[in-house]
């Protein structure tokens, strides 16, 4: 398997358990901002990271 397959596979997962993925996403980013702080920030890089992924 190549990269190009391996990187269609996980973009389609991603697709289809797209809404399990924005929830780690958010879980991710809670952490994060629970830990350093700087919720607004973590916040729009949460956000940016669901709109690139397919099916957000």
């Amino acid at each position: 398997m190549n990269f190009d397959e391996i990187k269609n596979k996980a973009m389609d997962l991603a697709q289809e358990h797209h809404e399990q993925v924005d929830k780690g996403v958010d879980a991710a980013a809670d952490f994060v901002a629970g830990k350093f702080g700087h919720e607004e920030q973590v916040d729009s890089v949460a956000e940016k990271i669901k709109d690139i992924l397919p099916g957000g």
